[in-house]
């Protein structure tokens, strides 16, 4: 029986769910934020250990890269170095679809995962955050997957996600990510702002990132889906950070 559950599972980690396979990718969009909070979930767990800020934050970002295999670093990889090499649309897919890895990656990978550490160390008092914001960068990447076409012509590993799906599809995790919102106002006063100010910045970096791919390569790709959960969700921590410094 197929299942948009263990079929958002399978495509965003490596958990082995049992089930059948989902042949409709659009019903796994749903539960993308669930993901996200699940994957949360390790995360505070992590920020809960007695050792330094940085060797937590550092933990969290690697176990977050070993539960997704490196999912969607590896495709902010290919588009820092497709959107860096490429000046046409057909050299910028076909870069992006080289599995060798250039120096616009490897610059883009280290300055982001840098920028994360960094951040991350300074919300770790914050636990409410450090499964928000998981569940917000994958809601980022269904707004994304809804409101866009497919780049290339014909298959691809984001194709028929892309194709298939809608704004209607986006509803769901969007009211998913308010209640989420509602419960920090009521019981993680805390909370609920950096959280406003994270889901702000998080859709500014997505729309954003929209807005490149539509002009460069005239839709997105999965790696481009890839570079919108890596983005989004470090900007989200960013802005979060940004106000609580401005808060006091």
């Amino acid at each position: 029986m197929e299942s948009g559950f263990t079929g958002a599972f399978r495509t965003l980690t490596r958990f082995p769910l049992p089930g059948g396979e989902c042949t409709r990718q659009s019903r796994t969009l749903f539960w993308f934020p669930l993901v996200g909070l699940v994957l949360g979930c390790f995360s505070l767990g992590i920020a809960l250990l007695p050792v330094s800020s940085f060797v937590r934050s550092s933990l969290i970002i690697a176990t977050t890269a070993y539960l997704t295999r490196g999912f969607h670093l590896d495709g902010l990889c290919d588009v820092a170095d497709g959107f860096g090499g490429g000046w046409t649309k057909e050299a910028t897919l076909r870069i992006m679809r080289d599995s060798s890895v250039g120096a616009f990656a490897l610059i883009t990978l280290v300055c982001t995962l840098l920028v994360q550490v960094f951040v991350i160390a300074e919300l770790l008092e914050y636990l409410s955050l450090l499964v928000f914001v998981p569940a917000l960068g994958r809601t980022m990447v269904v707004i994304a997957t809804s409101v866009s076409s497919y780049a290339r012509e014909g298959e691809g590993t984001a194709s028929d996600l892309v194709r298939k799906s809608s704004a209607k599809h986006m509803v769901g995790p969007v009211v998913q990510i308010s209640i989420f919102m509602v419960l920090l106002f009521f019981f993680d006063r805390p909370s609920f702002l950096p959280a406003c100010a994270a889901s702000l910045l998080a859709l500014v970096m997505t729309v954003f990132l929209l807005r490149m791919s539509a002009k460069r390569i005239a839709g997105i790709t999965g790696d481009v889906l890839g570079s919108i959960e890596i983005l989004s969700e470090s900007s989200a921590y960013l802005g979060a950070l940004i106000l609580l410094a401005f808060t006091g």
